[in-house]
This record gives structure tokens, C-alpha cells and sequence, in this order.
């Protein structure tokens, strides 16, 4: 006989599969460091589209990866390609990624390694094996450079 436990939250439900009823308390044994561990990723999940949302008309996300939507002549290709690391965020993305993202998004990659070397050297973009990020102040450069687009400013 197959129980099915469901508990329900706000984010939606939880269910807890067990042969029998025995198998379900020994999982209900271990279920507040599983729920504590659910609530944390859902927290951290939307936090993580809160800061998608500052994108929106700015970056589209797209099943090719995120896609700049600022006009050209508002950004430079340094800021093009921070803007893609932020957007890609947790995951990064390799220089392959950034390059074609680039052309989809309308900007011309040649010479875009230039500007992750000097990401890099100024401690604003890191590589983890064949991924980049952005680090820290490169996240807060980026937030920075947002706000100033949101507010119509133009970085150039």
C-alpha cells in the first residue's frame, strides 16, 4: 500500500511518498532540516528574480540565453558584456556564450576577450574553469549601471 503525505505552504506543496506508514514518520523524522532547506531555496530563488526583474527593458531573457535590449549606442561593449555575466547569473557563462550572445543582441563581439581580460585585471569578473562571473563589485558596477539606465542616463 502506497501513503502519500501532502503538506501544503506557501510557495505550494510538499509530498512525502512511502510504502507504508512507518516509512513516512522515519521521513517526517528528518523533515525540518528538509523543509528548512526547501524555504531557504525558495527564498534564495526569489531573491534571484528580484534581480531579474531590475532587467526588464533592459534584458530579455531567451532560451539562447539573456539578450541585450538597450540600444547600441547606450552601452560600451565592456558594459555589454557585464550586463550579459549579470544577467546569466548564478550559472556564468563562457567566452563562446558571450560571444554569440553578443551578436544576437546586436553588438559586435569582435574584441570582447579584451574586455573580460580587463574585467578580470580590475577585479570585477572572475573564470572558474571555462565560466565567468562577475564578482561581488563586479555585480554592484553592474546594479550601479542599471539604475543609471532605468533613469535614462546613458553611460557614455
Amino acid at each position: 500500500m502506497k501513503v502519500r503525505l501532502v503538506i501544503q505552504r506557501s510557495y505550494g506543496n510538499i509530498e512525502l511518498e512511502g510504502n507504508n506508514f512507518d516509512e513516512i514518520v522515519e521521513e517526517l523524522k528528518k523533515f525540518p532540516e528538509w523543509l528548512a532547506l526547501i524555504d531557504n531555496m525558495v527564498t534564495i530563488q526569489t531573491s534571484m528574480l528580484g534581480e531579474k526583474d531590475a532587467l526588464t527593458g533592459l534584458v530579455q531573457i531567451t532560451p539562447d540565453g539573456p539578450l541585450i535590449t538597450v540600444p547600441r549606442e547606450k552601452l560600451t561593449a565592456r558594459e555589454a558584456v557585464g550586463l550579459l555575466l549579470y544577467a546569466a547569473e548564478p550559472k556564468g557563462l563562457g567566452a563562446r556564450e558571450i560571444s554569440q550572445l553578443l551578436n544576437l543582441s546586436g553588438f559586435l563581439s569582435v574584441g570582447f576577450a579584451s574586455r573580460l581580460s580587463e574585467l578580470k585585471r580590475e577585479g570585477l569578473a572572475y573564470k572558474e574553469g571555462e565560466t565567468y562571473r562577475l564578482t561581488v563589485l563586479g555585480k554592484k558596477w553592474i546594479e550601479e549601471l542599471i539604475s543609471s539606465l532605468k533613469t535614462g542616463g546613458s553611460t557614455r
